[in-house]
């Protein structure tokens, strides 16, 4: 089995001083345990760089070299997938911004869930389960959210 991993939930299960942190890093590991394959994307990586090492979002924020290294472990591990966009992908989020009627604040999720419904993801572990419902074939799951 296949679940893409949204941004917000690597946040979450790599900074431990969110509150959200237990859940998270918790249900990651029990899907891991499964034989779940996680799957990412390169905007995925970068986005969860971007944010941890952002200092006006975390005090500290995650020194850049540790965030490398943990980008670098989530590619290297053999249970985690890394999925590239290609045309045919970036061609599918255009039609599904259209379809949909979504604007530029829905870009990266677009492309996201295009790519992973392109490569045969339905699944997709994130703390914004909204942001992924209008996507026909795309079930989002919430990790914080579950008992």
């Amino acid at each position: 089995m296949r679940r893409a991993v949204d941004t917000n939930v690597l946040v979450y299960a790599h900074v431990t001083s969110l509150p959200e942190h237990d859940r998270a890093h918790r249900f990651l590991e029990e899907e891991l345990g499964r034989g779940v394959t996680l799957v990412i994307t390169p905007s995925v990586l970068h986005e969860w760089i971007h944010v941890v090492t952002d200092a006006r979002r975390f005090e500290p924020p995650v020194p850049m070299s540790e965030a490398l290294g943990v980008a670098r472990g989530y590619l290297n591990r053999t249970n985690v997938e890394c999925l590239a966009t290609d045309g045919s992908a970036t061609a599918l989020a255009l039609d599904l911004l259209q379809r949909h009627q979504l604007g530029r604040r829905r870009l990266a999720d677009t492309l996201f869930a295009a790519t992973l419904l392109h490569h045969g993801v339905h699944e997709i572990i994130t703390h914004n389960p909204r942001d992924f419902a209008v996507f026909e074939g795309l079930h989002p799951i919430d990790p914080v959210a579950s008992p």
